[in-house]
């Protein structure tokens, strides 16, 4: 929007891939283990070229779902502006969330421990006219960013936008 400056942009932390990628390389991992256990040949009948098409078929499914998850990952940012906090989401369709910064009633920033070691946390967002609380999950440098939020929301109470002097200046996208 016209005078609309972006002040923070970031996406989830880069750990909430790795489980879901480490899930899909060990069970390809034990599958493959399996296939090479399978008998050359059983009797007469060679099974060569079934090992060969079982390991190529679970590599494909292994990359495949490995790639969505990255991709999902990946497509999924959170943008702070001097006028609003905006969630965008979606591969192959882009879903657009965004809440005024005049309309925010509550926030509140969540770090469990294992997210306090690795730098993340959650963010909670109440708002007036909307169905409950938006949740920002596993925002990488979760304080600063919150940081980032409360000065634009206090910059906003104060005269409308954030004043240029105080924009904090954009978060890294990691």
């Amino acid at each position: 929007m016209q005078g609309e400056r972006e002040l923070a942009d970031t996406r989830q932390h880069w750990s909430v891939v790795l489980p879901g990628v480490l899930g899909v390389a060990l069970i390809a991992a034990a599958v493959l283990v399996g296939v090479l256990l399978i008998p050359d040949s059983v009797g007469s009948v060679r099974l060569g070229g079934v090992r060969v098409a079982v390991a190529a078929a679970v590599a494909v499914v292994a990359v495949i779902v490995g790639s969505i998850r990255y991709l999902r990952w990946r497509c999924e940012r959170y943008v702070l502006t001097n006028r609003r906090i905006i969630r965008e989401r979606g591969v192959l369709s882009r879903d657009v969330e965004s809440i005024e910064l005049g309309r925010i009633q509550n926030t509140n920033m969540h770090r469990p421990l294992g997210d306090r070691f690795i730098g993340a946390g959650n963010i909670d967002v109440e708002s007036a006219g909307r169905d409950g609380t938006e949740f920002f999950h596993r925002v990488p440098q979760c304080e600063r960013f919150y940081a980032h939020l409360l000065e634009a929301i206090d910059g906003w109470r104060q005269g409308g936008s954030a004043p240029p002097e105080t924009a904090p200046s954009p978060t890294p996208g990691l």
